[in-house]
């Protein structure tokens, strides 16, 4: 079976890991694929990709992106190009499938990243062209979102997939994606025949630091919809 983070992110966005630690990480955490998605940006994934084929180490990188869609986060996974922030979920979506990429309702129900804007879509999950719904969310704040979105998930039956949502390395692996085979290429297949599950592999400390980190250290807000690196992104 394969093992993979679908949700890490790096120094590109919001996360304080290098691309080097993320990949040294996610290979001692037994990951053979992971997927880097920083917030409104590719520039860090695919760095990722290319250095792991470089360095010649046993793990594929996925180059993704957490999009900031009008309607909230949105994951595109397999991407070819940097999706703008601030169109809506499903222009998001059809612009992720007309890549040729799978698009994922991240963390869809949480209360608490709507305090800081960077909520996921809520119920349009069900009515949007969504590919996957991650029902595991490794960040300590989840734990109830999590359950909600697994009935929910009951009932709509979409692929669910499971990510660290790491910004730092050591949450690498807090939640993860098991599926048949191992590589990008067989992960793409099991999503689309939704044959993956989500797990949980979090620790209570590592949990912990990647919560300090993530909050308490000051940049997330950047990356709501009314935040100062989108602004400069879109203006540029």
């Amino acid at each position: 079976m394969g093992k993979s983070d679908l949700h890490i992110h790096t120094v590109y966005s919001d996360g304080s890991g290098t691309i080097e630690e993320v990949l040294r990480k996610s290979i001692s955490a037994g990951l053979d694929t992971i997927a880097i998605t920083d917030h409104n940006e590719i520039e860090g994934a695919l760095k990722a990709r290319e250095l792991a084929v470089r360095w010649g180490l046993n793990i594929d990188v996925v180059v993704g992106e957490e999009i900031t869609t009008s309607d909230g986060h949105v994951v595109g996974l397999f991407l070819k190009d940097r999706i703008r922030p601030l169109l809506t979920a499903e222009a998001t979506v059809d612009e992720i499938h007309r890549q040729g990429g799978l698009a994922v309702a991240v963390h869809p129900f949480s209360l608490w990243l709507k305090l800081f804007k960077c909520g996921g879509v809520g119920t349009l999950v069900e009515s949007l062209q969504f590919d996957a719904i991650e029902t595991v969310n490794g960040s300590p704040t989840e734990g109830f979102s999590n359950a909600y979105t697994q009935r929910f998930n009951s009932k709509i039956r979409l692929a669910g997939v499971g990510g660290s949502d790491a910004h730092t390395p050591e949450a690498i692996g807090q939640g993860y994606t098991v599926f048949p085979g191992r590589g990008s290429a067989m992960l793409y297949s099991a999503i689309r025949n939704k044959a993956v599950r989500a797990k949980s592999g979090r620790s209570a400390g590592r949990a912990l630091w990647d919560f300090l980190m993530k909050y308490l250290w000051g940049k997330m807000a950047l990356y709501g919809p009314k935040g100062g690196a989108i602004d400069q992104m879109t203006a540029s």
